[in-house]
């Protein structure tokens, strides 16, 4: 079956001599993993190095159906891909290119191929796109984090934790300066990034 599709790269891994092995996260949630079939040399398919971590793309993508375990093609294939959104900004600084490939780290490594969460795909977006722009990178990680725990169903019903998890991702800078005010006294946010780390860490070990 051939589809069209809209995804996030999550990760590539080179295959043979001129495959790559992309997984994806689809704007439906939907984590899978296909195989682009000498990527290395096809300019005309994939050129200008448009299947990178981050990148947002529309694919083509010739999906292997559950009834054809048995055959030797194990993957999707990629048949094309277009760029959508490549997060030019992020490629200007060090900082937010290393947290833009943590973020994709941590959704390729919760999830297993086949599920479905189209609120990870959409969180993932804002977030690449938050970090294009924000002046507070730590607390918009804190809030990444605690969102995507939120949405695995593993955070505790902590108001410490809710009061930031039920701000849209874009409001983080808006929510960092009212946090700071409201834990005056009793927890600095950057106590409270130090143990959803812990949490997040735990979480992905498992």
């Amino acid at each position: 079956m051939i589809i069209q599709d809209r995804v996030i790269c999550l990760s590539k891994v080179k295959y043979g001599e001129a495959d790559l092995i992309l997984k994806f996260i689809s704007s439906r949630g939907e984590v899978y993993s296909a195989i682009a079939k000498s990527a290395l040399k096809s300019r005309k398919r994939f050129g200008g190095g448009i299947l990178e971590p981050t990148h947002h793309l529309t694919v083509t993508v010739k999906r292997r159906s559950t009834d054809e375990s048995g055959s030797d093609e194990r993957l999707s294939v990629l048949e094309e891909a277009t760029l959508l959104e490549d997060f030019a900004k992020l490629k200007t600084d060090y900082d937010r290119i290393d947290m833009a490939l943590q973020f994709v780290r941590i959704v390729a490594t919760a999830a297993r191929e086949g599920d479905t969460n189209r609120e990870v795909f959409n969180l993932l977006g804002h977030g690449l796109r938050a970090i294009e722009t924000t002046r507070e990178l730590g607390f918009l990680r804190l809030q990444f984090q605690l969102k995507f725990l939120h949405l695995q169903g593993v955070l505790p019903a902590d108001d410490r934790y809710q009061a930031i998890v039920r701000v849209p991702i874009r409001d983080h800078e808006r929510l960092e300066a009212e946090i700071t005010t409201q834990l005056a006294g009793l927890l600095d946010w950057r106590e409270l990034a130090i143990e959803t780390e812990q949490r997040l860490v735990g979480y992905l070990q498992n």
